[in-house]
C-alpha cells in the first residue's frame, strides 16, 4: 500500500478499516485472532474506539500489513522503520543454531578422540 494512500485518510477509523480492507479476511477472523469483541471491532472502524498498543502486533499480523501504525506514527510527523526483516532475523537464528551444532560436535569429537585414546 502506498504511504501516500495511507496518509491521506481522514482519521484512525479510516486507516483502521483501509488495513482491515486490503487484507480481505472477514472481520470476525481478524477480531477473534486478535482477542476483541465484534463491538469494539466495529467502533474502531467508525473510529470511535482506538486499537491498543499492546494489540497492534497481532493486529498487524493478522491483516498481513501495517497501515494502521503507520497512518498513527504520521499523525506523529514519522513514520515506521523496519527494524530487521524477517529474513534478517531467521539468518541470525539459523547462524546461532549452526554454531550450537558445531559446538556439541566438537565436543563429542573431543570425546570420543579422549576415550580412543585411553
Amino acid at each position: 500500500m502506498p504511504l501516500e494512500m495511507i496518509r491521506r485518510q481522514a482519521n484512525a477509523g479510516a486507516a483502521f478499516t483501509l488495513a482491515v480492507s486490503s487484507c480481505g479476511l472477514p472481520d470476525q477472523s481478524i477480531y477473534e485472532f486478535v482477542g476483541i469483541d465484534a463491538g469494539t471491532f466495529s467502533k474502531m472502524k467508525k473510529g470511535l474506539a482506538t486499537l491498543q498498543a499492546e494489540d497492534w502486533p497481532k493486529f498487524c499480523y493478522a491483516v498481513n500489513n501495517r497501515i494502521y501504525p503507520e497512518w498513527c506514527a504520521f499523525q506523529l510527523g514519522c513514520t515506521l522503520v523496519e527494524i530487521k526483516t524477517e529474513a534478517e532475523r531467521r539468518a541470525e537464528a539459523a547462524e546461532k543454531r549452526a554454531e550450537e551444532a558445531e559446538l556439541k560436535v566438537r565436543v563429542l569429537l573431543e570425546t570420543f578422540h579422549a576415550r580412543a585414546a585411553a
